[in-house]
């Protein structure tokens, strides 16, 4: 019974994920158009970034290789798959609250992309060295 109950509350949640189309471009997070990062006093760069039921907005953030960064998530729909954000390659995974900032520090390495991602892999995002 337990099983039939937890296979059918993922399914519902599996559909309503399903339902939404992310606004990811055919080449993927990487081929989105990009915001650069703002520098703080502190050499820190920073970047809000707002999570609805469509993706996240901008999907993309550029930033120099070696700096750190400091991602400000705030989800604003409760619909789709945005109640958690997940950045595999770093293994951080965080609950986003409804209308609440959450803060993620990222060293940005020195090439390739750092991506991140909906818990369940439907939105997708990522930080690209310049």
């Amino acid at each position: 019974m337990r099983e039939t109950v937890l296979t059918m509350i993922f399914g519902l949640a599996l559909a309503a994920c399903a339902d939404k189309k992310p606004e990811v471009p055919a080449g993927g997070p990487a081929s989105a158009p990009a915001v650069a990062a703002a520098a703080t006093k502190d050499g820190t760069h920073e970047v809000t970034i707002t999570v609805d039921g469509k993706g996240y907005h901008p999907a993309v953030v550029r930033a120099a290789a070696g700096s750190t960064l400091r991602l400000t998530f705030r989800r604003t729909e409760d619909d789709g798959c945005g109640q958690q954000l997940v950045f595999p390659t770093l293994d951080v995974r965080k609950d986003l609250p409804l209308d609440e900032p959450v803060v993620v520090e990222v060293k940005v390495p020195a090439t390739g992309t750092v991506a991140f991602t909906c818990g369940m892999d439907m939105l997708q995002g990522a930080v690209v060295v310049e």
